[in-house]
C-alpha cells in the first residue's frame, strides 16, 4: 500500500492528466455519435464513463506502467500505452458484463472510444514528457542545484554527477566545499571556500535543492539543517554519508542513489513537491 502511495505521488501529473485526457476522448467520441443530441440512455454518457475511467486508473495503479516514463521514447511509449489501454478496455468489458449491461453499451462508441483515447493519450503523455525536457534545459524552469562536497574530492564528485543526468535534470550554479585550499573556481561552476559562506550564496541564489557527499558527520548534519531551515530540498549521497535513520526510502534520483531530506522527513522528491516547495517559500516569504 505505501509503494503504491508513493508512486502515485510520484507520477501525479501523468496521473490526472491520463485521467482527464481519456475523458476527454470518450466524451469527444459519445458527442459525435449521437450529433450532441441527448443522448437516450444516460447511463452510457456518464455512468459508464465513470466505470471506463475507474478500471483506467486502477489498471493504471497495478501494472505500475509509468515508472520510467519519462526515459522512454516515443514508440516504446506507443507500445507501453497501447498494452495498457488494450487491456483497460478488457477489464471494462469483463464489467459491463458482469454488471449484465453490455447489450446496452453502443459497439460503435466502444470501438471508437478505444482508438481515440489512445491517440489522446499518447498526444497528452508526448506534450508532457517534451514540457518536462524542455523545462530541464530551460534555466527558468529548472531547479537550481549546489554541490556540497570535501575539496579533496570535490573534482571526483563533480565529475560522477555530470556523468549521470544531473545536468539534465538541474542547472547547477555552484560548489560548496567544506575545507580551505581549494581553487576559487572548479571547471564552470562558481565554489565556494569554507561552509561559512553558503548560507549567504544560496540566499542570494535562490537554490532549490542540493546534493551531500561529505565524510564527516557533523558537517553533513550541520548543512542538512542549514538547507531545510531554508526549505531546500537535501539530496544525501549513498556514497560517503554517515548518517542513519530509523526509516529510510531509498530512490534513484537521475542516475544516483540518494536519500532525499526534507523538513526532517525521508521521502520521495517528485515533480509536484518541488512546485510545492516553490509555492511554500512565495507564502512564507518575508517582505
Amino acid at each position: 500500500m505505501k509503494k503504491t502511495l508513493l508512486y502515485m505521488k510520484k507520477h501525479a501529473d501523468f496521473i490526472i492528466l491520463d485521467l482527464l485526457a481519456l475523458i476527454i476522448g470518450y466524451v469527444v467520441v459519445v458527442q459525435f455519435r449521437y450529433l450532441a443530441r441527448p443522448v437516450h440512455h444516460g447511463e452510457l454518457f456518464f455512468d459508464y464513463g465513470v466505470v471506463l475511467t475507474a478500471v483506467y486508473f486502477l489498471i493504471l495503479l497495478f501494472s505500475k506502467n509509468l515508472s520510467g516514463v519519462i526515459k522512454r521514447s516515443f514508440f516504446k511509449e506507443c507500445q507501453t500505452l497501447l498494452v495498457q489501454v488494450f487491456v483497460s478496455w478488457a477489464f471494462f468489458t469483463v464489467v459491463l458484463y458482469g454488471i449484465k449491461t453490455a447489450q446496452n453499451f453502443s459497439r460503435s462508441v466502444y470501438a471508437a472510444a478505444f482508438i481515440i483515447c489512445y491517440i489522446c493519450l499518447l498526444f497528452e503523455r508526448s506534450a508532457l514528457k517534451c514540457f518536462i525536457r524542455f523545462s530541464r534545459f530551460h534555466s527558468a524552469l529548472c531547479p537550481k542545484l549546489i554541490i556540497v562536497c570535501d575539496s579533496n574530492h570535490s573534482q571526483e564528485v563533480i565529475k560522477r554527477v555530470l556523468k549521470g543526468s544531473f545536468e539534465n535534470d538541474y542547472e547547477i550554479v555552484g560548489v560548496a566545499m567544506n575545507n580551505e585550499g581549494a581553487t576559487d573556481y572548479i571547471d564552470h561552476f562558481d565554489s565556494l571556500i569554507g561552509l561559512d559562506k553558503l548560507e549567504e550564496f544560496i540566499a542570494n541564489k535562490k537554490i532549490d535543492e542540493a546534493f551531500i557527499e561529505v565524510a564527516d558527520a557533523g558537517v553533513e548534519t550541520h548543512v542538512i539543517n542549514l538547507l531545510l531551515k531554508h526549505n531546500i530540498i537535501a539530496h544525501r549521497s549513498l556514497e560517503e554519508s554517515t548518517m542513519n535513520y530509523v526509516e529510510q526510502e531509498i530512490d534513484e534520483i537521475s542516475g544516483h542513489y540518494v536519500i532525499t531530506i526534507r523538513d526532517t522527513q525521508v521521502s520521495f522528491v517528485t515533480r509536484a513537491e518541488r512546485l510545492e516547495t516553490k509555492l511554500f517559500r512565495k507564502l512564507t516569504k518575508k517582505d
